[in-house]
């Protein structure tokens, strides 16, 4: 032994001894409290684990919006021992297992929390509570999209501790997320009921188009639609009935969508009545009749309607036609240039009364009558620039000699290319009728 370690030994003596035992002591104890606040963290975790996954559990089976607030308002009540809980989402509000607090101050304290933004803690005797009410905890839940939601948890035995708050944050953390999956399922549920219904429309829209040209010996006809929606306001039809001339209509309701297809389909039954039951069912004749069948309805859908009525005698080879403020309609007289039919009267549905007359046009073999709607007129290239009328009379030209089907492919085709890819922003309709001659030569 040197003789600096002897001459500490004697230095200390017993009472050095008794300071190192204490010392080691003191680690012992606190090693001890640090163990079991690691203990009781790992119970407390545990436990939180154990709360989340009885919640997922009892959650994961439930996909709408009602039925998984249901579950997770009882869960919340279960899990943080309460008396009862309130989920709000938007404007739905679940009580479980009853309403325990009056709508009123519900409401107050959740105008409170929406203006804090974090949560809000009422514990009596510091809080003013509603009548049956010991303290109330309000969790704001995050969510994906618009809606805000908050989780309510309604008289815990005793004062709601920092424990309370942590698993009921976890609970609200937990809640966000099975109500964000329960309002997607909503919404993708309402959009295939909506996409089903509207499929529903289209069938219903095309069976009420005519399913087959009139078989007029002296005309090539020819009609399409392409709406720019699943349904449109476009609409064509023939009326051709024995012992009296063929009547054609071509029409735009405004707007696009349900409203203009439902809209159509009164259009279409009004001028079939008129074209039917009228003792002389001349084109101005069916456009007045209609507008007084359907002006209080356009009016009350605050709607109207832009159409085109032609009637063609083979006799004379003439076409009478009136127009309601419909267009583009275009005209190529035989060995002639394209020209535009002017409209003379307002759309259907502006006025009790229609403005427009009949007028005549030469119908011989060679003749030509293209009737469409502005989505042609209106189409649009990748810089804005509209396709305009002018283009439309020189393809009228280009495709004069053409049968009807092949002219109405190429001005489609025209658009296509125009428009480059752009979305269609308006329904494209169109009526082709061109004149031929007795052995069916134009």
């Amino acid at each position: 032994m040197d003789t600096a370690q002897a001459r500490d030994e004697a230095t200390a003596g017993p009472n050095g001894q008794a300071n190192r035992e204490a010392s080691l002591r003191d680690q012992l104890r606190q090693q001890k409290r640090e163990i079991e606040e690691l203990a009781g963290q790992l119970v407390e975790t545990q436990d939180l684990l154990l709360a989340m996954y009885d919640l997922s559990q009892a959650t994961r089976n439930h996909l709408g919006l009602g039925e998984t607030l249901r579950h997770l308002a009882n869960e919340a009540t279960r899990l943080v021992c309460v008396e009862g809980a309130i989920l709000c989402v938007g404007p739905t509000i679940v009580h479980h297992p009853t309403a325990l607090i009056d709508d009123l101050s519900l409401f107050n304290h959740l105008e409170i929390v929406e203006q804090r933004g974090t949560d809000l803690i009422l514990n009596t005797p510091q809080a003013t509570l509603p009548t049956g009410i010991t303290n109330l905890c309000f969790l704001p839940i995050n969510l994906q999209g618009r809606l805000k939601a908050t989780l309510v948890l309604i008289n815990h035995e005793g004062n709601f501790t920092a424990p309370d708050l942590k698993l009921g944050r976890a609970i609200a953390e937990q809640a966000g997320a099975h109500i964000d999956h329960a309002l997607l399922y909503q919404e993708t549920l309402d959009q295939t009921r909506l996409q089903a219904e509207m499929d529903v429309a289209r069938r219903v829209q095309l069976q009420l188009l005519p399913q087959a040209r009139p078989d007029v010996p002296t005309l090539d006809i020819y009609a399409d639609s392409r709406p720019a929606l699943q349904v449109g306001g476009d609409f064509y039809d023939f009326v051709s009935e024995p012992e009296r001339p063929l009547l054609l209509l071509l029409g735009d309701v405004a707007g696009k969508g349900v409203s203009a297809a439902m809209i159509m389909g009164l259009v279409r039954t009004a001028t079939r009545s008129a074209a039917r039951f009228m003792s002389d069912p001349t084109p101005a004749r069916v456009l007045s009749r209609t507008n007084n069948d359907l002006y209080d309805d356009l009016t009350l859908l605050d709607s109207f309607i832009t159409a085109f009525i032609a009637q063609y005698v083979p006799e004379q080879a003439l076409m009478h036609y009136a127009n309601a403020g419909h267009a583009p309609v275009i005209y190529r007289p035989p060995n002639g240039r394209a020209q535009l039919v002017e409209s003379d009267g307002i759309p259907l549905g502006v006025l009790p009364m229609t403005l427009s007359e009949d007028y005549t046009l030469d119908f011989t073999a060679g003749a030509l009558l293209v009737v469409t709607t502005d989505g042609f007129s209106e189409a649009r290239d990748p810089k804005g620039i509209m396709f305009g009328y002018e283009r439309l009379l020189e393809l009228v030209d280009e495709f004069a000699d053409q049968p009807a089907q092949v002219i109405a492919y190429g001005l489609y085709n025209a658009i296509d290319s125009f428009t480059a890819g752009q979305p269609q922003e308006d329904d494209q309709t169109l009526i082709i009728i061109k004149g031929l001659g007795k052995g069916g030569a134009s």
